[in-house]
Parts: C-alpha cells; structure tokens; sequence
C-alpha cells in the first residue's frame, strides 16, 4: 500500500503551486482587463493558498481550513474557467460565479457546523468543477485547438474524469474498497494527483500565454514592418515628386531669365531709338523751342533715359548668379580693383576715400559677379553720401567660424532698422527719384550674387554713422580646387 502523509503532500504541492504563481503572474502584461494569464496564475495562486489551509487543518479554525481553504479552490476553478472564456473570446459571466462561490460557501459552512459531514464536502468540491471545466474544455475544443492548447484541453477532460470519480467512490458500498478510500494514503493520493494536475494546467496556461505574446509580438512586428515599408515608399514618392517639382522649377526659373533676357535686350533698341530722334528733334528746332517745350523734351528725354538704365538693370539681374556661370578661384581684392577703376570718375567727382583694410581673401566665385557686387554696393555708398561730409568709404573682412566675413562700411545717409530688409526688394527705393537717380535693383543683384555664392548680406550700423553692408562667404578648400582643376 502506498504510505504518504496527507499534510505533508498537501503543505508542498500548496507551496509550489503559490511559488508557480507568483512567478507566472509577472510575465504577463496587464490593462484594464485581467489578461487570461493572469488570471490563469491567479487560479494556481489561490489553489495553493486553499491546500496550505487544509494542511494546517490540525492548527487552524475549521472555517479557515475548511470554509475558506475549500471556498479559496472553488474560487481558483472559476478564474481558470474565466481565463479561457478570455481566450475563446466569449464574454465571461461574472454573476454565475459570484452565485455558485456563495452556494459553496455556504454549504461547506452548513455541512462543516450545523451537519458535520466530510463525504458531502467532498462531492460539493468535487462536483462543483465539472461544470466549469467541462465547459472550458469544450470552449477549447471548439476552437480546433493545436499544441499547447491540445494539451490543456485534454488536461481539462482528464481532470474532469478524475473528479467524477472522486465524488462517486463515496458511494461504494464494499467495506474494503471504502476503508481503503478513507485511509490517510488515497487521501494523500487525491490530493497529489490534483496539485500534479494543477501544475500541468497551469505549464498548458503558461505556454498557451507565452503563445498568444509571441503571436501578437509577430503580428506586431509585421505591422511595423509594413509601416515602414509604406513609409519608405510614401518618401520614395515625396523625393521623386520633390526632384520633379525642383526640375520644373528650375526650367521655369531658366525660361523666365531667358525671357527676362531677351525681352530687355529687345525693349532696349526701341528706347535707344526715342532717345536718339529725341535728341535730334531738339538740334533740328534748335532756337525756335520756348521755354515749355524744351521743359517737355527734358522731361521725355530723362524719362527714356530712365527706362533705358531699368532696362540696363534688369538685364544684368537676369544675367546675374547664372548657371553657366564658370566658378573659379577669384580674388576680391581684385574685383574690389576692378569696381573702383569702373567707378573712377564718380568716385573723383564726390572726392570719396576707399580704404581696403588688408588683403582681402580668395574665394570660390564668378568675376564678372563679384565685380558686379562691389560695384554696387561702392556705387551706392558714393550716390548715399552724407551732404554735411566727405564720403568715406571702407572695405574688410575676417575669418568668422570657418567662413569669411566681408564687410563695406560707409559713413553716409544710413538705412533705418525698419527698412533693412525691405532694401533688397526689386524696385525699392527709400529716396524719391528726383533726388537720386537709381532704379531699385541694385541691392537685389547683391543679395542674389551672395546666395548664389553660398553665403549671406544683411545691414547694420556703422561706426561712424551711415551702414554696413555685411556678407558671408564660403571658404575655398582643396576639394573645390580640385574640382575646378
């Protein structure tokens, strides 16, 4: 006969089955709803708890290790019953169980006081699994289970069997048979053979979690990877549209220059021609014009005039920062040079002063761009000069953070903070016609010439009054050399 110590084999198989509990209930997310292994470790939880109180059923109260330890593995049944309606997706019924735990309860309380009798808590406790786990047996079975959800499901049956068995040998009438299935070894027995049976469920459980985590890690990671997928394909889309739209826009930036081109060099021939029999009409009539008229043939000629430098103007902005423009190493002391010698006589005629502190750098350029920013801003320091001082003009630069910092400083009539970026508008002007002559194109070459440079202009004070037109310029290294070579 097998000797085993039913206090013994209830007290370890109570303890493991807590142990296996608490380690399985932290490997499983949680949220607003339990999750099914949760609830699954949960039920192993609970049902070692209930064997530890009936092992100690010698030193505690018989309503802990009767009542509750026996209501505690009624509990730990409806949560592995809960659990798989969670993972068949069928909607649990949480009054069901409220009602059955109260009717368990309950009659462990009548047949533990009142009635004392062991056999009925034997079939209630018994009995009272057969519903749920047959039902979640069938729950599984539905789902045409495979691997570990097999397994459990056959667990299940097999337990269900078990526990049938346990609530019918009560009634066995031979007198061998029920002495033998009231003896301290079956009882031992019984309760092993439910713990082993306990702990395979919950290894089933453990897997079938372990499972549905890894499933939805893969489903997960898919879905990822299709994310990305869709976005490396939305921004394939948005670069070849991008490098579509920055086609277009250069062809439309090319026809318009080209348009801008031949359009002024085309106005230009009619403007020269009004000017010129302008000019002609005046010599022909010569003495015989009055005042008003020759008033009107000034006011004609200094507006063709006029229209012919605009003209003038917008050919060299069309011109400007081209793409077929050759970039080479191009000194700006030399374009300064160049624009002064261009500038002689105007720059005589207002007695200036130009002071180029140092050598200025060698930067990767056009000539004919260069010259022509130098110019016009040496130019407009000349044409804004103070009325109550001589012009003064001066020219430096400094190595600013891996860059060169150009700067013309002028001690003329100065540009108002609030109009400093206005200045480099087409066609803007802060001095009326009449008392300047200019067509407000000029600043807007510089500041195209400098971008088309890769750098920057902008205006601040001078030390001592009028303004600083301040530029940026890449410096040139041996990559870019190499390239020009």
């Amino acid at each position: 006969m097998i000797a085993l110590d039913v206090s013994t084999a209830t007290l370890s198989m109570g303890f493991v089955l807590v142990a296996l509990g608490c380690m399985f209930q932290g490997s499983w997310r949680s949220g607003k709803e339990l999750s099914i292994g949760r609830q699954w470790a949960l039920a192993a939880i609970l049902y070692g708890f209930g064997d530890v109180f009936i092992a100690f059923r010698g030193q505690l109260p018989p309503l802990v290790s009767v009542v509750v330890a026996n209501t505690l593995i009624f509990v730990s049944v409806a949560l592995v019953h809960r659990g798989t309606m969670v993972f068949t997706r069928t909607k649990p019924s949480d009054q069901a169980y409220w009602l059955t735990g109260a009717a368990v309860f309950t009659s462990f309380c009548y047949f533990t006081f009142a009635s004392p009798n062991i056999e009925a808590r034997i079939v209630i406790i018994s009995l009272c699994r057969l519903p749920f786990f047959t039902h979640a047996a069938w729950l599984l079975w539905r789902t045409r289970p495979v691997g570990s959800v097999r397994l459990l499901s056959f667990i299940l049956v097999v337990s269900t069997a078990w526990f049938t068995f346990r609530a019918g040998v009560t009634e066995f009438n031979n007198q061998n048979l029920s002495d033998f299935l009231k003896a301290g070894s079956f009882q031992a027995m019984n309760f092993l053979i439910t713990a082993v049976v306990t702990v395979l469920m919950v290894a089933a459980q453990l897997r079938i979690e372990n499972e549905q985590v890894r499933a939805g890690l893969d489903r997960e990671a898919n879905e990822l990877r299709l994310a990305r997928d869709n976005l490396e394909h939305t921004i394939a889309e948005r670069n070849a549209e991008l490098l579509q739209a920055n086609a277009e826009l250069s062809r439309a930036n090319s026809e318009l220059e080209n348009f801008a081109y031949v359009t002024s060099h085309d106005l230009r021939q009619p403007v020269r021609t009004v000017i010129n029999y302008l000019s002609l009409i005046e010599k022909k009539l010569g003495p015989t014009l009055d005042a008003d008229l020759t008033k009107y043939f000034g006011f004609a000629s200094n507006g063709a005039r006029r229209m012919d430098s605009l003209i003038v103007d917008l050919l060299e902005y069309s011109q400007t920062g081209h793409k077929t423009a050759v970039f080479e190493p191009i000194s700006l002391g030399a374009a300064v040079n160049e624009s002064l010698e261009n500038l002689s006589s105007i720059i005589a005629d207002a007695h200036a002063s130009i002071l180029v502190a140092g050598a200025l750098p060698t930067i990767l350029g056009c000539r004919s761009d260069l010259t022509r920013l130098m110019q016009n801003l040496i130019g407009n320091a000349v044409k804004y000069r103070h009325p109550d001082r001589l012009p003064e003009i001066a020219i430096g630069c400094r190595d600013d953070n891996g860059r060169w910092l150009v700067w013309v400083a002028d001690n003329g009539v100065g540009i108002p903070p609030e109009f400093r970026e206005r200045v480099f508008g087409m066609f803007q002007r802060l001095v009326p016609k009449k008392d300047i002559e200019g067509t407000g194109i000029g600043l807007t070459v510089c500041r195209k010439v400098v971008e088309a440079h890769g750098g920057q202009i902008w205006v601040e004070d001078a030390p001592h009054g009028g303004c600083t037109f301040m530029m940026t310029f890449p410096k040139i290294d041996q990559d870019s050399l190499n390239t020009v070579a």
